[in-house]
């Protein structure tokens, strides 16, 4: 079968990464996250929690390895928050980008097919006003109807009741309400999830949740409809990695739920 559309003629399978690390500040957890981008070989890379304000080139590299990258970050707030942005200069071609206390927007192009993209990196606080705060801010920013984008990560919300599951009896939030209304109102498109059904595990067992995912905007979905999402082993963070692929042989998986 060919593949048609802006790929047409690569051969190398265009991979998003996503990861709340919760903190980069160890050696294991820089060691882990530059092993897991050698073996999944992404185009881009978005890491939430780093816990860290800032960031050089030098450091980013532990993180990438030897080949050609630059990146952009949001830095922490003292310990907490904080997101990286990495990206292969060979695939992607960034052109801005804009940081935000929970969120961090590049804009760019893939550069075989010149394909021009949108990207945002998030990390969603805890708390329901500041949510609904975060999501009236990321609407604001993503009046880009007819654009290519792409939102991840971390939102600290599920979509529906079932998505979260606690061992022990407690009060369940109704953040997705909003949440939904926040997808809804920016016609964004969520993928299924493939190999797992939570993201996120607490360390005791005793509660898990689907809190992180990718989702698209339908422009995305029209350029390249065999989006695959898929949750990878936790490693040595209490959130599984994400990644979103692009391939021929996923044609015929790349399901929308809405």
């Amino acid at each position: 079968m060919s593949f048609g559309g802006p790929w047409s003629g690569w051969v190398r399978v265009m991979k998003l990464l996503s990861w709340n690390i919760r903190g980069l500040g160890s050696a294991e957890k820089r060691s882990e996250v530059r092993l897991l981008v050698g073996e999944k070989v992404p185009w881009i890379v978005c890491l939430q929690e780093t816990k860290l304000s800032t960031f050089d080139s030098s450091f980013v590299s532990l993180l990438w390895g030897n080949s050609s990258f630059n990146f952009s970050f949001c830095p922490s707030e003292g310990a907490s928050g904080g997101l990286l942005i990495m990206w292969d200069t060979k695939e992607v071609e960034v052109w801005s980008s804009v940081s935000r206390t929970h969120f961090l927007l590049i804009h760019g192009r893939f550069v075989h097919s010149s394909e021009e993209f949108y990207l945002v990196n998030v990390y969603a606080p805890c708390g329901s006003r500041d949510k609904e705060a975060l999501w009236g801010s990321l609407a604001t920013q993503l009046l880009l109807r007819g654009k290519r984008v792409c939102v991840c990560r971390d939102f600290n919300a599920v979509r529906r009741p079932e998505e979260r599951r606690l061992v022990r009896r407690a009060p369940m939030s109704n953040d997705h309400a909003a949440f939904n209304s926040f997808i809804e109102d920016t016609g964004l498109l969520d993928l299924s999830l493939f190999e797992r059904i939570f993201t996120w595990f607490k360390g005791d067992g005793t509660s898990m949740s689907r809190i992180d995912r990718f989702l698209l905007s339908e422009d995305w979905c029209f350029g390249w409809p065999n989006c695959v999402q898929t949750a990878l082993l936790r490693g040595l963070s209490d959130h599984c990695p994400l990644v979103l692929s692009v391939d021929e042989a996923n044609w015929d998986h790349g399901l929308l739920v809405c």
